[in-house]
């Protein structure tokens, strides 16, 4: 299995989110429902574009063909528009680990929280974070990521720069500093080998959806 990248150049006009959902449901043919619980519950994500063309079509078209039907999953931003800005991020540059800078004084670049972590067990629902310079940029409803799993914040509590975060799902693994995002991605994978199907309007544009289910084919670090 290979992991791709989700194209720079594709962003949904709309955005469906599903976060995990604790039970199943299984109709019989007398239309008798069985609901049961759900052992491990992923995200799901739909994205609609309204009109793709030119190159977009062209990034669209490899990356399904990437994807190789339910083969291959993509590392997938949220697309979350109500999470903290990048000025309050304060995406910047960072030293080396140990403090120290390149010999002519450059920092790394970063997009995202740096030196914000989280150390957690798996299982676990509410984890205390220090946000540090950062200040209070999380609260419920917000999504944040661990390595490329999504989590979503259901309730945040407060004590000046240290965050009491109750989120969901539970920890779905072992966590020992492990940095805190902002921006989350997920690893997804296509739940039918046809979906994300995109007729071609007169051959030249596109308004496809696809849907994506979180990938628990991928170990993660």
């Amino acid at each position: 299995m290979t992991i791709f990248d989700w194209p720079a150049n594709l962003t949904p006009a709309d955005v469906l989110l599903k976060p995990p959902r604790k039970t199943v449901g299984n109709k019989s043919l007398s239309e008798v429902t069985q609901v049961v619980p759900s052992i491990r519950p992923p995200f799901s994500l739909s994205l609609r574009f309204d009109i793709l063309g030119g190159d977009q079509v062209i990034a669209y078209r490899a990356l399904l063909a990437s994807l190789e039907g339910r083969a291959n999953t993509v590392r997938v931003p949220l697309f979350d528009v109500f999470r903290a800005s990048n000025a309050q991020i304060g995406a910047g540059a960072v030293t080396h680990s140990d403090g120290t800078a390149f010999s002519d004084g450059a920092l790394y670049l970063t997009d995202d929280l740096s030196g914000v972590t989280v150390t957690g067990a798996q299982g676990q629902r509410i984890i205390t974070v220090d946000f540090g310079d950062y200040g209070q940029l999380l609260q419920g409803g917000l999504y944040f990521g661990l390595g490329d799993r999504p989590y979503i914040a259901t309730a945040v509590w407060w004590e000046g720069s240290v965050a009491k975060i109750r989120c969901s799902p539970t920890l779905r693994q072992n966590y020992v500093d492990e940095p805190l995002k902002l921006k989350p991605t997920m690893l997804g994978f296509l739940p039918d080998d046809d979906a994300g199907e995109h007729l071609l309007r007169r051959g030249l544009w596109a308004a496809p959806t696809i849907d994506l289910e979180e990938d628990f084919r991928v170990t993660l670090p």
